[in-house]
């Protein structure tokens, strides 16, 4: 294992911030990135990264790696120092209120005839000469603010992987993977690999988090062409761990041998690949999933649990009142049939505020947008 930590420019006079990098298998091969801990308040991907490089030791000392393997086990130090009386509010950088999971992506249009112009008939090659165009998108990019330094540091990292993992969790949550609906393959065997109940396949052609800044170029760049330019586009893909609070060593353990296993399955890892879970119980674009959002202000109690089927106008929650005369209710029902596979955390509500989540059959918004801000 190689380790090094990675300064980033300091903005304040007496503070440096550190990205920690691990280093696992050869220098050649296939390049695997996995990172935890974007969002900095979500915290199951941190440990969950412990117990993968524990894993990867292993796996290295037994010289069973085939492929490179880079962890970045707390890819936000910037957000983990948004410690607000004790709570760690780490999903937007306070400097510019932008989300750290948005805002990054290379610029489409960038992806023009002198870029094409620079491939050619063997979709090998043109994986290598892409690969290093994607290095130097991200190697002239400007790093004003403190959150563009990081988001170019793990970009630096990161764009020209083969796989590229971003480990994230919900509020309360099923566990559910994102990944292009171009990937259908890798993407199933992942989330089964992983065990998750719902696989969220996602038009990467809008507006794209960390793991579409990835596989957005390599699609725009095919779409532009009516013969096959690459062989092995990257395969990113965001792993929803639950909720905050799955937080313990047996379900880590569990989550890192289920990635394992992923790259047994994908060659990577000389060690033979174990059985995999069963087909998820739904496999969905992105947007036919249901955003339910409170009608009301007060405290939510739940009628109905994750992993529930729902039937539209079925009540599924309750919001108490606080303001009335006499004790008030007000009944939340499902706008529509559906997959019960997130709750919010945040028992406080107020209108418009997201308190559910329904994997459903039909289309609830447009492709290619983000299911939150």
């Amino acid at each position: 294992m190689a380790f090094e930590r990675i300064a980033l420019p300091s903005q304040i006079p007496g503070q440096q911030t550190t990205v920690a990098v691990h280093r696992f298998g050869p220098s050649t091969g296939q390049k695997v990135y996995i990172q935890a801990g974007l969002h900095a308040d979500e915290h199951p991907g941190l440990l969950v990264a412990q117990k993968l490089i524990e894993q990867l030791q292993y796996l290295e000392d037994q010289d069973q790696l085939l492929g490179q393997f880079i962890i970045v086990p707390f890819a936000n130090p910037i957000g983990l120092k948004q410690r607000i009386f004790g709570h760690v509010n780490g999903r937007c950088d306070l400097g510019t209120g932008q989300n750290f999971n948005r805002g990054m992506s290379i610029d489409p249009s960038a992806i023009n005839d002198e870029v094409l112009n620079t491939l050619c008939h063997d979709p090998r090659e043109n994986d290598e000469i892409f690969r290093r165009w994607l290095k130097e998108q991200i190697d002239t990019r400007s790093a004003e603010f403190e959150i563009s330094a990081l988001h170019k540091l793990l970009l630096s990292l990161s764009i020209d992987a083969h796989c590229m993992l971003d480990l994230h969790c919900d509020d309360v949550a099923l566990p559910h993977i994102f990944y292009g609906k171009h990937q259908p393959d890798d993407g199933q065997l992942l989330t089964r690999c992983m065990a998750a109940n719902v696989a969220l396949e996602e038009d990467v052609t809008g507006t794209v988090a960390f793991d579409g800044t990835h596989t957005q170029p390599w699609v725009l760049a095919q779409k532009q062409s009516n013969k096959t330019l690459f062989s092995q586009p990257c395969f990113a893909a965001t792993v929803e761990l639950r909720g905050h609070t799955d937080v313990n060593l047996a379900l880590a353990n569990q989550d890192a041998s289920g990635l394992i296993n992923f790259f047994k399955h994908k060659g990577l890892i000389q060690q033979a690949a174990e059985k995999i879970a069963p087909e998820p119980t739904k496999t969905i674009g992105v947007e036919q999933v249901k955003m339910v959002t409170a009608p009301g202000t007060g405290i939510i109690t739940y009628n109905c649990e994750l992993g529930d089927f729902v039937k539209g106008n079925q009540l599924i929650a309750k919001i108490v009142v606080l303001d009335q005369e006499k004790p008030t209710e007000i009944d939340v029902l499902a706008p529509c049939d559906g997959y019960v596979f997130s709750h919010t955390q945040h028992y406080f509500v107020s209108p418009g505020q997201t308190i559910a989540m329904l994997a459903t059959d039909k289309n609830q918004q447009s492709a290619g947008e983000q299911l939150a801000f």
